[in-house]
């Protein structure tokens, strides 16, 4: 095989790509000349949510939500919250992935809280994915507002109420599934908003020949009907993020990665590094306003999906898949992670960070977007329209796909339990704000997506 580990060291910087109102931006990955290896202030005070022993309903911290489960089981009271004053983002639009603790209306404790006959209450972080160990989480019922939302067991729950899936899910054989991941839970001494290594195995790194960040990919099946049988050599990525390559410049696809400054403990695995052979941008995309933002990427050759730290993400089934739309108003609750800038200073965080959005349905986000533009000069909103090659997720302050991940997957988790990746970061309007961001929605190129 002619897959390499490749050089290391990924060069973050160089000169910003935007222009105009900042507050308005492609959420793309060029640096602003900040080279450091900076990871954002990750130990200075206590916001009260590291305490770690998630038992009988004694959670210690507002961004904790509860889960009723049979009282012989464990409430993994060796799992620990290893948080802190760590206000780092992570990537998206205005230099960050914006993930802060106790940020988001998710963040409400039931005030009085209730579980079935011989069943007991575990409260967990609101990052803790319950899926990794096969249980499905019941959450407890009572007074109070939101009890949090969980990915485990085909729920995402609001007081209580499981999700519905808009469609059955395309049927997938063998071991090698898509959507299906390794990892097995958050490694010690993360700080707060840091992923684990191999929690998003779908998400890679485009680079150029001098390693400089290009931008953030996904790796996806060949095709919708998610055949991971066959291998894939196809990864996709926001077309904005391809706008500085030269014609004969040689772009690399990095799999498998999690510490860009160096294969550093958690990690056990390297990466892995495959050029690019081919890149097809969609033929409708408008660099302007940003609509059909969507590439595809050809590898030299098949990716090894044996890696433990890679594997696809899943495409969707149908449009509506979800689209599920809880009592309270908000929508299903989906995953980014990326490597974007640090919220402070603006330099890019070699550490994988991660934040939770929901989805927000099209008619709510259209007339937020237009409120928001319209702020900015006066009648622009009124002139601006969702495009059918758009979905939105966030409107939590706090949490937010940021400029310097352009291109991340956002992933959501079926009922199957395997993740499907709904969107792909775009733009938006300001960042961690009550402003939903806008990401390219994959559905919609399905023909696209299997023509190429």
């Amino acid at each position: 095989m002619s897959v390499t580990a490749g050089p290391q060291g990924i060069n973050f910087g160089g000169s910003s790509s935007s222009s105009g109102n900042k507050d308005i931006t492609n959420r793309n990955n060029y640096g602003n000349g900040d080279n450091n290896k900076h990871y954002g202030n990750s130990n200075n005070g206590n916001t009260g949510n590291s305490n770690g022993n998630f038992q009988n309903g004694n959670a210690n911290s507002g961004s904790n939500h509860c889960c009723c489960i049979p009282e012989g089981n464990s409430c993994l009271e060796e799992y620990t919250n290893n948080g802190g004053d760590d206000l780092v983002g992570q990537g998206f639009i205005d230099e960050r992935i914006v993930n802060r603790p106790n940020a988001g209306s998710n963040s409400n404790q039931l005030q009085t809280q209730t579980c079935p006959y011989r069943n007991k209450i575990c409260c967990y972080p609101d990052s803790y994915d319950f899926s990794v160990f096969g249980r499905t989480c019941v959450a407890p019922s009572g007074s109070g507002s939101n009890s949090g939302f969980t990915q485990g067991g085909n729920q995402n729950s609001q007081s209580g109420a499981a999700w519905r899936q808009g469609c059955s899910e395309t049927s997938v054989y063998g071991s090698n599934q898509c959507g299906t991941r390794n990892y097995r839970g958050p490694v010690d001494n993360l700080n707060y908003g840091e992923a684990s290594p191999g929690e998003f195995p779908w998400t890679c790194l485009l680079l150029n020949q001098n390693n400089d960040f290009i931008g953030t990919c996904a790796v996806i099946p060949e095709g919708f009907n998610n055949d991971n049988n066959v291998g894939t050599s196809k990864v996709i990525t926001a077309a904005h993020n391809l706008k500085k390559v030269g014609f004969n410049e040689i772009v690399k696809v990095r799999v498998g990665e999690y510490d860009a400054s160096g294969v550093n403990p958690p990690e056990k695995q390297k990466h892995e590094e495959y050029q690019v052979i081919k890149i097809t941008k969609h033929h409708q995309f408008d660099p302007k306003r940003l609509s059909n933002d969507i590439a595809i990427l050809r590898v030299n050759q098949r990716i090894n999906l044996n890696h433990p730290y890679v594997n696809t993400a899943c495409l969707p089934s149908c449009d509506n898949q979800f689209e599920h739309q809880f009592s309270n108003g908000t929508g299903v609750r989906c995953w980014v992670a990326g490597w974007g800038k640090n919220e402070f200073d603006g330099s890019f965080q070699f550490i994988q960070h991660k934040v939770d959005v929901p989805i927000v349905d099209d008619y709510k986000c259209n007339a937020a977007l237009k409120r928001a533009l319209n702020r900015k000069s006066a009648g622009v909103g009124d002139r601006f329209q969702l495009h059918d090659s758009e979905v939105c997720a966030g409107t939590e302050t706090g949490k937010d796909a940021c400029t310097g991940d352009g291109g991340s997957p956002l992933v959501c988790q079926a009922q199957s339990g395997r993740w499907t990746v709904v969107g792909l970061v775009s733009w938006g309007i300001g960042c961690a704000t009550d402003i939903p961001g806008v990401y390219t929605k994959l559905s919609y190129f399905k023909n696209w997506i299997n023509a190429n």
